[in-house]
Order: structure tokens, then sequence, then C-alpha cells
């Protein structure tokens, strides 16, 4: 067991063990003992005298509990006391439990108010022994109520103060109570199900006792002569005498078969059970099933590592703290023996029907599903098992049943099934071990938690290129978060920096806090995420040529990646580039070979010089996943898709179409033969919001890492800027550009597309011009741009000056 949540039990037990201890005193509080303490000081706990008061107390807790009862119940808040007690009960829960202290404390709160008001209500009554349950307190705090507001308002008040502070405790304790009955409620059913099975299996031995009896009874009257033999006889002569009953003529009985060989037969001749207990084994000979218990991963607090550090230009930076995410409940990791067992029947009951022999059953609950491990009779072929996936779906009455046949490295079949009590990942807890703390992985990229509740880690720098494809809603998005947030823990600006390419346009625009950090800048663009298609197309060109100078840089260094030229020259080390598409389908159908050349091009060279590629598309199709790319891409994400053919297309084979979406993905390694089952962590977008707002928020770098500018080969398929802000390299739209953005005092390239119906790198290219020349200001990422001209007369005098120029 988990060494901290061993004392975490303990030390839940230990509480408990005191609210027991301190309800009892009080439980049993008896006004003669104050009689006997009186003659005993406080601090005599030992001796002789100690020892005859202590006997001759009626209160059975001893002097500690005699003087805690007396303390509380006279001089107090009287039997009311007893009521705080509940909250070491709650504690002691608590702290086994839950990882956050605020519910204890809440309930602590509120179970101090209410005995306060139960206090003054005893002391407002006229109850006989109101007086005894109100205290000192109760009694006092009653008197001072009646005086101000009257004996009918002071009753009003604690009535309404009650009610309100139930109905908001209540709010508050909702799913603390609930989590609490799903607890009690299977440790109930735990306790049916052992108490069903010591039953049932009473009664079968009582069955058999029965069954036996009366066999041995039959057996003795239908021969008689087996029971009691004759002592003049013997029992290997078959020759009677003619003078024992036997006239002539008729034949010597015949001698009675071996026990071993005896079969009974009914009133109609046919035959009845041989020896007991035979059949009733054969029909009991089922697997028992075996529970493999979970990975319980080392727990550690990630802010306790070194959290300040100095980037290469002196500026002092300062990682996340794990504050920035959710905190959340630690979920119960309780395995439902009870569904697991029924649901293994009905998996064998499936399989029988089809002649399907199961030697030995294992399960091992996930966080979504539950993987049962079936190993075959030798004679069983594994063909015939994969045939059955939709019969046992059938059967299971369960939707996302994968079929693992076989599982690598084991001489077993996987079956996958989702169980009826899904928990959620959460990126906190994932981050919060120590193999994340401690690990040596040159880009740590957390992907979620295996069927066997293990932390899956895993490193970009070796995968090297990343592909995911999921429906619409499946995770990716999410997935991709999660990614770049765990990248953000453990690098900083100095060792890694992002080329994030949004189609899209909503899913990275928390990632422009980084701008200052991690983000790069292009030669000849303003954005720093791209949401537009042509400028995609001449960012990726930019990253092919970072790819170009980074070889010859290499070469010059006479070394053969990135990693051995940092380390022999680390005054000119080179950050990792981390190149994010999140939606390739939109590129591909816009771009088609400009936005697949430069892709295939970097998927089969970047991995030395430290550029590694993550694309995601919702779209799953050969016409979308090329097989130049596919080739380039061993590492694979699929989450839910909506058919075989999909799944076909992103993994070589069919599963993802049988995932539950929400996170639940299929990772293929380039290392392993078959996928392995996640479930991706979740992240919210608020989570992502603070811990880029942190980061922005610290001093930026001096100087940004800027990307080249591209080779421009062919002019209509590329985005080439241009910033001319002389008269000759004007377009001849320039100043019909300015006048429409001075009258609509927005400048945005959509706008020039519209009204002056020019193409998109026309229209750039004079939004530059518009730009150099003082008309409108920088680009904002995907807001349009501020106007720095306010009427068409500056405008004027603006443009005159341009011509005199």
């Amino acid at each position: 067991m988990n060494k901290e949540k061993l004392k975490k039990e303990f030390a839940g037990l230990l509480l408990a063990v005191i609210g027991f201890f301190y309800i009892g005193s009080l439980l049993f509080f008896s006004p003669g003992d104050a009689e006997l303490l009186s003659s005993l000081k406080w601090y005599e706990v030992f001796g002789r005298h100690a020892t005859d008061v202590a006997g001759g107390l009626n209160n059975p807790f001893g002097i500690l509990g005699a003087r805690l009862a007396d303390l509380l119940i006279r001089d107090f808040l009287g039997y009311i006391s007893m009521i705080p007690g509940l909250a070491f009960f709650y504690w002691g829960w608590s702290v086994a439990r839950l990882t956050s202290i605020k519910p204890p404390l809440f309930f602590t709160i509120y179970i101090v108010f209410m005995t306060l008001g139960f206090a003054t209500m005893f002391g407002l009554s006229t109850l006989p022994n109101a007086d005894l349950m109100a205290g000192v307190v109760g009694r006092m705090l009653a008197a001072l109520l009646s005086t101000l507001i009257g004996y009918t308002g002071a009753w009003i008040l604690m009535l309404a103060l009650a009610l309100g502070a139930t109905v908001v405790a209540g709010r508050i304790f909702s799913e603390q109570l609930s989590l609490l009955g799903r607890a009690l409620a299977a440790f109930g059913d735990t306790l049916a199900v052992q108490f069903r099975k010591m039953s049932e299996a009473r009664r079968e031995k009582k069955q058999q006792k029965a069954e036996q009896k009366s066999r041995s009874s039959k057996r003795a009257a239908d021969h008689p002569s087996a029971e009691q033999p004759s002592k003049n006889a013997s029992p290997a002569s078959p020759v009677m005498p003619l003078d024992g009953g036997m006239t002539p003529g008729e034949f010597p009985p015949v001698p009675e078969a071996p026990e071993s060989a005896y079969v009974e037969t009914g009133d109609d001749g046919s035959a009845l059970d041989a020896l007991p207990g035979t059949d009733e084994e054969d029909s009991e000979d089922e697997p028992e099933i075996t529970i493999r218990e979970s990975v319980h991963e080392k727990e550690a607090d990630l802010d306790k590592r070194r959290l300040k550090v100095r980037t290469r230009d002196r500026v002092p930076y300062r990682f996340p703290s794990v504050d920035l995410l959710q905190r959340t409940r630690e979920e119960d990791e309780y395995v439902d023996e009870s569904l697991l067992e029924e649901s293994k029947n009905r998996l064998l009951e499936k399989l029988r029907i089809y002649k399907v022999e199961v030697l030995r059953i294992s399960a091992t609950v996930g966080p979504r599903v539950t993987l049962f491990e079936l190993e075959l009779a030798p004679d069983v072929k594994v063909s015939k098992i994969t045939s059955l996936e939709n019969d046992l779906a059938m059967a299971m009455a369960a939707r996302g049943i994968r079929i693992i046949a076989p599982i690598p490295g084991k001489n077993a079949v996987g079956v996958e099934i989702p169980h009826g009590r899904p928990r959620t990942v959460w990126m906190r807890s994932v981050l919060q071990v120590e193999k994340f703390k401690s690990t040596r992985l040159t880009l740590p990229v957390v992907l979620g938690r295996t069927i066997s509740n293990e932390v899956y880690i895993d490193d970009l720098a070796t995968m090297p290129h990343l592909l995911i494809a999921g429906a619409t809603g499946a995770g990716k998005s999410v997935g991709i978060n999660v990614m770049l947030s765990s990248l953000l823990y453990s690098c900083s600006p100095d060792k890694i920096k992002f080329v994030l390419i949004d189609p899209k346009r909503v899913e990275l625009f928390h990632y422009h806090n980084l701008k200052n950090h991690f983000l790069v800048t292009f030669d000849g663009l303003d954005e720093q995420i791209i949401t537009e298609p042509a400028k995609a197309v001449y960012a990726l060109r930019s990253v092919v040529k970072e790819m170009e100078l980074r070889y010859e840089k290499l070469e010059q260094a006479g070394v053969r990646n990135i990693a051995d030229f940092n380390r022999k020259l680390p005054g000119e080390s080179l950050p990792y580039l981390v190149v994010v598409i999140d939606e390739l389908a939109d590129l591909m159908m816009t771009g088609g070979k400009d936005v697949e050349e430069p892709i295939t091009r970097l998927a089969q060279l970047a991995r030395a010089v430290g550029i590694h590629l993550i694309v995601a598309t919702q779209r799953p199709s050969v016409d979308i996943i090329t097989g130049v790319i596919k080739a380039n891409f061993p590492a694979r994400i699929a989450f839910q898709v909506a058919s075989k053919v999909d799944s076909r297309t992103i993994l070589d084979g069919s599963g993802a179409d049988q995932l539950l979406g929400n996170g639940d993905m299929l990772y293929q390694p380039a290392t392993q033969p078959k996928p392995e089952r996640i479930q991706c962590p979740y992240i919210s977008s608020g989570e992502v919001e603070a811990i880029t707002s942190f980061i922005g928020r610290q001093d930026g770098l001096k100087e940004p890492y800027r990307l080249p500018k591209p080779d421009i080969k062919d002019k209509n398929s590329s985005f080439s800027p241009g910033a001319g802000s002389g008269r000759e390299s004007r377009d001849p739209m320039f100043v019909e550009a300015a006048h429409l953005v001075v009258m609509h005092q927005q400048g945005s390239v959509s706008l020039l597309q519209r009204r002056l119906k020019l193409g998109f790198s026309r229209a750039a290219r004079v939004m530059d011009q518009l730009e150099a020349n003082g008309i409108v200001g920088p680009a904002e990422g995907s807001k349009p741009r501020e106007v720095l001209i306010d009427n068409r007369d500056a405008l004027e005098l603006l443009l005159n000056n341009l011509d005199d120029e």
C-alpha cells in the first residue's frame, strides 16, 4: 500500500477515535463525579489517590473523560456540547479520503454555529431539562436576546439563522455528502455480496449432505443383503444352501458390484447421478476473476523544485506554479467487485455459447474502462474471439468494447469494457507525481493515465513528430493544451520555442500571452500566432529555411544533432522548435501541395536539428493525411472517430471507432506494435489562460527568436510580404485603400479583399504599405488594426506629403 495513503488513513482513524472519546465522555456525564474530582488537583493523574478517585467514578472514560464532561456540560454548553464531536469524525474521513481541508473546515464552522444556536433555543425554552441542555453559555445568550428583541423575536431570529445556515451548508457539502453516500452504499453492497456468497456456500453444503444421505439410504433399501451379509455364508461363494429359502432351479444371487461402478436408476428406468459432486464440480468449474491492483504513483510537490532561473540574456524567469491548476478532490479508487463478477459471468456465458474455453481471467480497472485478460485454451484460435466483437458488445449492453488479440508480450487476449463509474483525470493530478518532477526527458509530454492508472509520459524529442486525429468534440484541442502546458511546466524560454498555426482562430489564442517568451517572430510577418492559410505556408517555409540554416551550423561544428551542438557550443545553443498545427484539413484544402511539401520536408529531416511537429486534424481521410505525411509520423494519437475507415487511416487498424470520446484515446508510439489506451487529462481554458497570463506578466526576453525569410520560388503560391513605402513601390490601390480604412476606422486584410476585390496576397501587401506609411498600426493577432488617421483632411495632407517625397 502507498505509504502516504497509509499515513492519511492512520490520521483519519486517530481523529475518529478522539471523536468517539469526546462524545462518550459527555454521554456518560454524572453529577456525582464532580464531588470526587473536587478532592483531586487538576495535575494529579498518577498515584494512589488518583487511582482511588478513578475507581469511584461513574464515567467509564476515566478522570480525563469525567473532567471534560464536567467542564463542558456544567460550565459551558450543556449536553449540546456533544454536537461538535461530529466534526472529529468528519475530519477523520476527510483526512483519509480528501485532499482539501476546506470542506471539514466549513463543516466545523457550521457545526459550532448550530451548537450555539441549539443551546440558545434550549435556553429560551421552558422544558424541564432545558437548563442542563443549554448550559451556562446557552442561558446567557438566551437572556441577552430576549432582553434585546423579546422572547418571540429571539425565537424567530434563531430559527431563521439555523435554517439559512443549513441551506448554505447543504449547497457546500452536497458533493461530499453524495461521495459519502456512495462510499456507504458501496460498503453495503460489498457486505451484501459477501453475505450472499456465504449463504450460498452454506446452502450448497447442506444440499450436498442431503443428497449423499438420500442416496445412501436408497442404496441400503434397494440392496439390504449388501448392508447385512450372512455370517455363515462365504462372500466369494456363489452357491447357497438349499435350506436357505431357495427352491431347486433358482440361480444364486449375483454378487454386488463395487461402489465405484454402481449406477442408480429411477422409477422410469433412467440413470440417476453417479457419485455425488461430480457433475456439480464440472458445472462450477469456472475460472475465478483476479483483480489486478492499480499503479499508485508516488506523489510529489512540483513547486518544491527550482522555480526561478535566469535566461541566457540574464532575464529572471519563474516557472508557473501548480496552484494555477484547479485543485480537485481525490477520486475514490473503490472497485465494485459485484459489478466485475457480473460482467465476468456475462462475458464467459457468451463465450461459452460459441465454445470458447477460458482457463484464467483477470481484470484491471482503469479510469473509464476495465481490461479483462483472458487466457484461452490451447485449441482456441485467436481469430475466433476477434470475430465476436459485436456479439460481446450486445451481450454486455455497452458501447466502446475493444478486443486486443493478443496482448503484446502476454499469452492472453484483452477485452476492454466500459465500467459504470468513470473517473475524470485532471491535469494537476498527472503533474503532481515524482515521475514528472524528476524526469530526465528532453521534451516531456504528459499524455494521461493508462488503464492500470499509471501516468504516461513520453519524450517529444524521440517521437519525433506527432499526428493527432479525431472527430469534433473528441478532445483534440484539450490534448494539445495538455501537451503545451506540460512543456511550459518543464522547459524554460531558452530551451523551447513554439510556432503556432491556428486556422480556426479560437483554439490557441490563449498563448498570445507568450509572445515575449516562447513564441517566435517571422521576418516579414507581424503575427506570431498564424491564422491565415497563406501566411501558414509562409511560416512553414520559414521553418524549413531555419532547418537548413541549422544543418549548416551542425556541419560547421562537426556534430550530428542539436544535443551535441548545445553541449559543444553552450554559448551558441539552439532552442528546440515545436510546430503546432491545430487543423491540417483546412490548410490542405486551401494550400494543397504548398502545405504538404514543407510539412513533409520537416517530418523527414527536422528531427536532428530539434524541430518537431504536432499536427492535428478532425478529418483523418487519405486526401488530408496523405501517404507521404503518414509515413513520416511514426507516433500517432487517435481520439474517437466516426468509422473504421478513419481508424485504419490514422492507426493502420480498427479500434478508434470504439472509443468513448471526452479524452479517451489510443496512442501508437513508434516503439510498440499495438496502440496503448490512455485517458487524456482535462485542462480547462481558464487554467490555460492562468498559466499563460502568469508567464506573460514576467519580463520578456531582450532578443526574440526570429525565423529567417524563406526562399520564394513561386510568387503565386506563397505569401510574400511587401512593405515598400516609396511612391514607386506602392500598389495602385494604395490611395483607395487608405480612404477605405479611414472611412471605416478599422484596418483588416479581409476588408480590403471584400471592398476592393483584391486577392489575399495583394491585400496583405497593401495593408503592410499602409502600416509603413503611418496610416494603420501594427497587427494585434486576429483583431483589426488601429487606424492612426482620424479624418479625411488629415489623410489628404499625409498623402500630399508622401507625394512630395
